[in-house]
């Protein structure tokens, strides 16, 4: 078999030619993988003999499936031979006309993931991001606590901003009842903005038993026609005022909590949980700023076919969080003055950057020589919590716990590399970093390498 590889920029090229004896060798594999689908009479399934097959379906009956075993075949082949080539996607076949001496002729086509040529990665001096944790973000977050905690309770008193109303209501147009406009027993947080305004500032004063009528307006722009601008009136029955009653931070309330024994404890755990979280978003932030800025310094041609997956991604992703709310996309974007050729204009350029940092990833990590030993995934999954979340994961995605793990432990070792590689101090002119959106770890998890060669076959 004649195999010449021809490489143009981001594509690969296998120009593959069969002599007679070796396409009579396919004819034949095709012939006995296949030969159980034909009945011949006299024979039994699959026990007829191919020339009695050819001559009862045609001589080319085991063409297209020769076809099909040689192209899938000798495209493995092809690709093992060259584990240098990052190829995306499935190839492109063409058929050539035989040459002499030749029987079946073809070319694969495939893209080919571009080549980063990496600026600098260590060294950089980067603006400093730091979150620290506060007296006053404990407290805050104790009050926070303490007003989950709280309860709603019956009050002789007037009706309050903020205090709860339960309410019968019934709604007239000029005398007449309109539709929607009547409940019983309705819960209404005064303040809410949940009603049209001047309903809930109507109620403001209103106390348990008391009815009253409520003077509004509807506004110009109200859903309903029948009711844009409209003078309305609301005969409400209070049947109860609700006060919302937070406990005190005493012993006894941290105990019945069942986490904490002591009012100290509960705060020295309020301050881990905080400093815990502001670190991993230091962490996160850190790393989100130093990507962007490797990511800025390397040189990278992405191809637009790999673009334009990137951005199916990114609407597929769409697709699912709409279906999550039982939105069809089409509709979210139209309410949004909005559409799908808009969407995914506007998608190419984050796209773009997308790819191109994956491929920064993968470039600094076969650079730096990283990866993780059989023995590192191991012992990850001995812990008990590791192993069922990746089960979990593994459940809807795919894969195996071994692969994710492996992955999770790779990214890691190469965001400490960049975070330890490189400074974020403080600049004269900066008096505050601001916080930046957060790195998604799960998509670093696509840049590995050992995920590589599975990853280029399939177009992520």
């Amino acid at each position: 078999m004649k195999s010449n590889l021809q490489l143009e920029k981001n594509e690969a090229s296998f120009k593959i030619a069969l002599t007679p004896e070796e396409w009579e060798a396919e004819i034949e594999n095709a012939y006995n993988r296949t030969k159980g689908r034909y009945k011949v009479a006299g024979f039994r399934p699959g026990k007829a003999p191919r020339k009695f097959i050819e001559m009862h379906y045609g001589a080319g009956v085991f063409f297209d499936a020769a076809v099909d075993y040689c192209l899938n075949r000798v495209y493995r082949e092809e690709i093992n031979k060259h584990p240098e080539l990052e190829v995306f996607g499935q190839p492109d076949v063409t058929f050539d006309k035989a040459g002499e001496g030749e029987a079946f002729a073809f070319t694969i086509k495939v893209t080919l993931y571009p080549e980063v040529k990496l600026g600098e990665y260590k060294g950089i001096k980067l603006p400093k991001i730091e979150y620290n944790v506060t007296d006053e973000d404990v407290e805050n977050r104790i009050k926070a606590e303490l007003t989950q905690s709280a309860r709603s309770v019956s009050t002789d008193k007037p009706a309050e901003l903020g205090n709860i109303t339960v309410i019968d209501y019934v709604g007239t147009v000029d005398g007449v009842e309109f539709e929607g406009g009547k409940a019983d027993n309705h819960e209404l947080k005064l303040g809410s903005g949940a009603f049209i305004p001047g309903f809930e500032d109507g109620l403001v004063g209103a106390v348990k038993g008391e009815e009253r009528d409520v003077k509004v307006k509807f506004p110009e722009d109200y859903h309903a026609e029948n009711l844009k601008g409209k003078d309305a009136v609301f005969h409400v029955k209070v049947n109860d005022v609700l006060v919302e009653e937070v406990p005190e931070l005493t012993e006894d309330w941290v105990k019945e909590r069942g986490r904490y024994d002591s009012v100290e404890a509960f705060k020295a755990g309020i301050r881990s949980n905080l400093e815990s979280a502001a670190a991993d978003r230091q962490r996160n932030a850190r790393i989100d700023a130093v990507m962007r800025q490797v990511t800025d310094n390397a040189e990278c041609d992405i191809p637009e076919v790999i673009v334009n997956a990137e951005v199916d991604r990114m609407y597929h992703e769409f697709e699912h969080q709409m279906a999550a709310y039982g939105i069809k996309p089409e509709d979210y974007l139209k309410y949004s003055n909005s559409s799908v050729e808009q969407f995914r204009a506007e998608r190419k350029e984050p796209a773009t950057r997308n790819v191109k940092m994956r491929q920064v990833m993968r470039a600094i990590i076969k650079a730096e020589g990283l990866d993780v030993s059989e023995e590192e995934v191991k012992q990850k999954l001995r812990d008990p919590a590791v192993r069922a979340e990746l089960e979990h994961v593994v459940h809807h995605n795919g894969g195996t716990v071994e692969e994710y793990a492996y992955n999770d432990m790779l990214t890691d070792k190469f965001f400490d590399l960049l975070l330890t590689a490189n400074e974020f101090v403080l600049e004269e002119s900066e008096t505050k970093a601001e916080e930046k959106p957060v790195a998604k770890k799960p998509a670093a998890k696509k840049t590995t390498a050992k995920k590589a060669t599975e990853d280029k076959k399939d177009g992520e």
